[in-house]
């Protein structure tokens, strides 16, 4: 458990209440679930050997150890035949030290968690793993819905120091959960849609210290949801993170997304949706860092993967944009800011700030935005809000774009016709920070922090008992505590005031495409062109200091929303 609380300061809009909303994890340790009773696998029937079925001793170690005790999975290789649901759980945890492969072929979860509360699912020396060896389907052309592992309606919760790899479908869903607590976990698929990394829909929960590879969501929110805080993630040749797809009854609210190193990928974030109602409010996308993505931010009311849903189109507002570095694969092809709103429901409050991203490919690159309002870069200002379109092209490097890599970055994504091999878990998962606990079976991360980051407190818990052949539990987690330390951090402020380094703006031509010039102050980085002319953009654009603006304007007749 921990005591997860922060506040941010500044003027409206505000996001108050964008922070955990209370503890979250299990109420009480691994370790005191393991003094209490400890069911450990192999004493009901299971054998490391890849053949026998584990499905039925780990049920029946379940049935023994629920209401308070730790089913244990010593290490070693096990065979999955049949699926597991775990179903009305309470006060209990699963100790995965070994390698589950699946082996069955049928449908639906492997492994589930059903109506559950006060649960821990983790591994002891970091190298726990479910292997689902998706590319068998893969190689014989079958289509399948497996999915590796499920949490629903499940709360007070850790799920930690796991490894999944190569599912046939979605690795790690958490379906209406509250209360809960995701970190220090990878999930290794192939280069494909469909095979989701981690979804996310509930209230109060903490997703930290995470890696995926895959080629879809990397760590996605879906909706409803509310109060969500994600950070440290490192999305390594993968989808990106997400909020959708959302179309009709959209609710998601309070949502942060902190730290997040994003490569090779889809996106850094999007926003998915096509028409529908409801609504996306109080979002804050800190501290991103792109290297080789397709597209930067993107946020899409049009998206075309879904079919058009009746409605408007979902509301997005107070959406805060800050701190983004790195660069985009093509610049010119796909922008580092797209805004795509509904023009019958614009989006407003929206700020951009310190946000510098350049192309790798060539030397150009536009910023779109469709009836988007706020404050930065294409957004417009003003409370009549309109249907617009706006594209600004940038011929130079914007001040500052040069980010640092990670020494773990993919040189291509998996494969998707070969055996995916167990990864470990890596020391960090975002440029310079710790994270927040000791990854397991080693020792804390070798970086410096951020100093957004605070050192974590170690988890470390002494055995509760002494290793036996029908029971070697070494109860090294716990997340029942409150930490010493206050944390989460608490986020920088957020205001409606444009940074220095944005335009001035006044009310005026609804379209325009414009086209600006910025300086590079970085030797390594890209040289600016030498086009030199000064225009002030008919829109009512003023460029900033050291920075020139070229425009050409097409109409549309705006109408009042």
């Amino acid at each position: 458990m921990r005591s997860a609380s922060f506040l941010l300061w500044g003027l409206a809009p505000l996001l108050l209440s964008a922070q955990l909303t209370g503890r979250v994890g299990p109420l009480k340790s691994a370790a005191e679930k393991a003094a209490y009773k400890t069911c450990n696998v192999l004493d009901y029937g299971a054998v490391a050997d890849l053949s026998t079925d584990i499905s039925e001793p780990l049920l029946d170690a379940f049935a023994d150890c629920n209401g308070g005790g730790l089913v244990y999975v010593p290490e070693g290789e096990y065979a999955l035949s049949s699926w597991v649901l775990f179903d009305k759980g309470k006060s209990w945890a699963l100790q995965l030290d070994g390698v589950i492969y699946r082996n069955g072929t049928g449908g639906g979860n492997m492994i589930a968690f059903d109506h559950t509360s006060d649960f821990e699912m983790f591994s002891s020396n970091g190298k726990g793993a479910i292997q689902g060896l998706g590319y068998e389907f893969r190689i014989a052309g079958e289509s399948t819905n497996t999915r590796t592992l499920r949490l629903q309606k499940t709360s007070s919760f850790a799920v930690h120091d796991i490894i999944l790899v190569d599912s046939p479908a979605f690795h790690l869903s958490l379906d209406t959960v509250t209360d809960g607590e995701v970190y220090n976990v990878v999930v290794r698929g192939g280069s494909s849609g469909g095979l989701d990394g981690i979804d996310v829909w509930g209230e109060n929960v903490w997703v930290h210290d995470v890696e995926v590879t895959n080629k879809d969501e990397c760590v996605t929110v879906k909706s409803p949801s509310h109060n969500l805080l994600i950070e440290n993630v490192y999305c390594n040749w993968s989808g990106g993170c997400a909020i959708g797809s959302i179309t009709s009854g959209t609710n998601i609210t309070d949502i942060i997304y902190r730290n997040v190193y994003t490569r090779s990928s889809n996106q850094m974030f999007m926003i998915k949706s096509n028409g529908g109602d409801g609504y996306v409010r109080n979002l804050a996308l800190e501290n991103f860092i792109g290297h080789g993505n397709a597209y930067s931010l993107d946020i899409d009311s049009a998206w075309s993967n879904i079919a058009t849903a009746d409605g408007d189109g979902v509301e997005f507002s107070n959406i805060t944009v800050s701190n983004w570095k790195g660069t985009e694969a093509n610049g010119a092809q796909r922008g580092p800011i797209k805004i795509l709103c509904p023009d019958d429901n614009p989006c407003y409050d929206i700020t951009i700030k310190d946000f510098a991203m350049w192309t790798e490919t060539g030397d150009s690159q536009t910023y779109f935005c469709q009836s988007a309002y706020g404050d930065g870069f294409c957004l417009q200002d003003g409370d009549d809000l309109k249907e617009y379109t706006t594209t600004l092209t940038a011929t130079s490097a914007p001040t500052g774009y040069a980010a640092p890599t990670m020494k773990e970055d993919l040189s291509e994504g998996m494969a998707l016709n070969t055996s995916i091999a167990i990864p470990t878990i890596p020391a960090s998962f975002y440029p310079g920070v710790t994270p927040y606990s000791r990854i397991a079976g080693g020792s804390l991360a070798a970086v410096t922090p951020s100093s957004a980051t605070v050192t974590p407190s170690s988890r470390v818990v002494s055995p509760s008992r002494a290793a036996t052949s029908s029971s070697s539990f070494v109860a090294w987690s716990s997340s029942a505590r409150v930490s010493s330390s206050p944390r989460p951090v608490g986020s920088p402020s957020f205001t409606k005031e444009s940074p220095a380094s944005s335009w001035t703006r006044a009310t005026g031509i609804p379209t325009t495409t414009a086209a600006m010039n910025t300086q590079p102050t970085n030797a390594i980085e890209k040289k600016p062109s030498a086009d030199t002319e000064v225009v002030v953009g008919k829109c009512g654009f003023v460029p900033p200091p050291n920075q020139k603006l070229h425009d050409h304007v097409h109409h549309n007749s705006p109408h009042h929303h």
